[in-house]
């Protein structure tokens, strides 16, 4: 704003003196000859201080008119109907009334232009701690229109948004729409879902493909080998446990612990199984062949169940019944808020990441049964920390869940975590699947950072030789990156390089949650509630003291003389 009225002022003051300088310059008195050059020299230095405070453009970066075209409201609004399905029968007037984020998101500033991405087109963020991931992240959850799912290894996105998701309402047996599965206990924020992996896994379908979500994407090397034997033992075993009444995911636990014991209890569940041929050879397969192949499998096997050496994680994720308590159809309708919260070293990860799958199947049914097969309004999956707390097969979702409104906006760490979880190709698709790709600074990879500067592309640059008076004596072209790999090292905290597709490259600035005016207010809000109720505490404390009679000692009686001595 401090840049916007200066240039004002500047602009304005270099109008008067040139127009001052053009009236002096008609007066036929040498003073007023004088006077009007003055003034005409005034004016020139004027402008030119203003245009250097105006922002230019680096040759080579996306202009505003390639911004306008791909990334405008106007150019959002063009596809209105289509994100929206619910919108096609309104008038262009009551369309154009149509705030542009219930079908929109407002990424990132270039300049004085908002990027503005559709909800079908997802997003990326990479970038190390402290850059500004987290603060843009926030922004995408508060401007969501629709239903949101939130995964993080902390509570800061928590604490910045739920306040703003909460919706009101004057029944107090009615949900005011935010969730937290929190099966951590980080922050000590008080988990209200339950929900168990058994549920649904009464069919093989349901259970081969929760055994994938609870052993995560496929990974390059040779564990992969053992990886794949485990997620067909694993969904034996789930199956298993489903078919029988009343067991639980420790129970599968307990199973793997002692194979030899337990593998004619699970030939006897399997006899309920819908095909219980195949199961049945599939567990003697697994668990009857020779000790050191099957130790193979269940070392590959164990860290999908990790978490339930956590008694809070298996409170929440092994709870002694096993209803769907969470009513996903409802969730969408009412436009309502899960956070998964799940802790940094990956134990937690398969639980997380097989409830976030399970949402992503369910929404994914739910928007092929309503018109165009879309959600309408959107649903938005913030996935921050996505490789630690949520290994979902990101590469693929990034790519098929679009047709069907669910708008993912992702953040991690850098290109080698992404690599990490889901090998180079899926690293590849990753980038290559995401609408727009913010990149923050800080990082140290030159490799990842060169790549980026390819991205970018080269500009052509004009070489200027002088001699030694000043005067120019040749003039030649030289072939430069647009941006190069240290530019990018050292980007400030929320300046990221924009990856758009449809338009070069541009830098731009991420916004902050906690400048919003919403988020202030819902913070003074809060922390004013939290005021009164302290000051409510400690006032009703010294109520209680004052009300309290000292203790009088057998036999003695009150007399003025005694009550003086004491």
């Amino acid at each position: 704003m401090k840049v916007t009225a200066t240039r004002a002022r500047l602009a304005a003051a270099g109008i008067s003196s040139l127009a001052g300088s053009a009236l002096l310059a008609n007066a036929t008195d040498v003073t007023g000859n004088l006077q009007g050059g003055a003034l005409l020299a005034a004016g020139a230095v004027t402008a030119v201080g203003w245009r250097r405070l105006r922002p230019t453009r680096r040759a080579g970066m996306a202009s505003p008119w390639q911004i306008w075209r791909t990334s405008s409201v106007r150019a959002m609004r063009r596809r209105a109907t289509v994100l929206r399905p619910s919108l096609a029968g309104l008038s262009k007037i009551d369309l154009l009334r149509t705030p542009p984020k219930s079908f929109a998101t407002p990424l990132c500033r270039v300049g004085r232009q908002t990027v503005w991405t559709s909800v079908e087109e997802s997003t990326l963020r990479i970038g190390i701690p402290g850059t500004g991931k987290t603060a843009e992240l926030g922004c995408r959850i508060l401007d969501a229109p629709g239903a949101v799912i939130v995964t993080s290894t902390a509570t800061d996105l928590y604490e910045l948004t739920h306040q703003l998701r909460r919706q009101p309402t004057s029944d107090p047996n009615e949900h005011d729409g935010v969730h937290v599965f929190n099966p951590g206990g980080i922050g000590g924020v008080a988990s209200t879902l339950r929900w168990s992996p058994l549920v649904g896994c009464e069919t093989p379908e349901t259970a081969h493909r929760r055994a994938k979500d609870l052993m995560g994407p496929p990974a390059p090397g040779e564990g992969e080998r053992w990886a794949e034997h485990g997620r067909g033992l694993l969904a034996v075993l789930l199956h298993a446990a489903a078919l029988a009444s009343g067991a639980r995911m420790r129970d599968i636990q307990a199973w793997l612990g002692d194979p030899d014991r337990y593998l004619p209890v699970i030939e006897h569940l399997l006899a309920m199984s819908p095909e219980r041929t195949a199961m049945v050879q599939a567990a003697r397969s697994a668990l009857g062949t020779n000790p050191r192949t099957r130790d193979g499998i269940l070392l590959a096997i164990a860290p999908a169940l990790a978490w339930l050496t956590s008694p809070e994680a298996a409170r929440c994720g092994d709870p002694d019944t096993r209803d769907d308590l969470f009513d996903l159809a409802a969730f969408l309708d009412h436009a309502g808020t899960l956070y998964l919260l799940g802790d940094d070293d990956g134990t937690l990860a398969p639980l997380v990441g097989a409830l976030t799958a399970e949402i992503a199947h369910q929404a994914r049914h739910i928007a092929a049964r309503r018109p165009a097969g879309r959600l309408d309004p959107a649903l938005t999956m913030a996935l921050d920390e996505v490789a630690l707390v949520c290994p979902v097969p990101l590469d693929r979702w990034l790519s098929e869940l679009r047709k069907r409104s669910i708008t993912i906006h992702a953040a991690c760490q850098g290109l080698g975590q992404l690599r990490q979880r889901w090998g180079a190709d899926g690293a590849s698709m990753i980038l290559n699947a995401a609408s727009a790709v913010l990149l923050y600074g800080g990082a140290k990879d030159a490799d990842d950072l060169a790549m980026f500067g390819r991205l970018a592309g080269d500009r052509d640059e004009e070489i200027v030789t002088r001699d030694a008076s000043g005067k120019i004596t040749s003039r030649s072209v030289r072939t430069v990156p647009v941006v190069t790999a240290a530019e990018l090292a050292a980007l400030p905290n929320h300046r990221a390089l924009l990856v758009r597709r449809g338009m070069p490259v541009a830098l731009a600035t991420t916004p902050i949650a906690w400048q919003r005016r919403d988020v202030k207010r819902a913070m003074r809000s809060a922390t004013s509630r939290a005021t009164s109720r302290a000051t409510g505490r400690a006032t009703r404390a010294t109520s209680a003291a004052a009300t309290v009679q000292p203790a009088r000692k057998p036999g003695v009686q009150s007399t003025p003389a005694t009550a003086g001595r004491r």
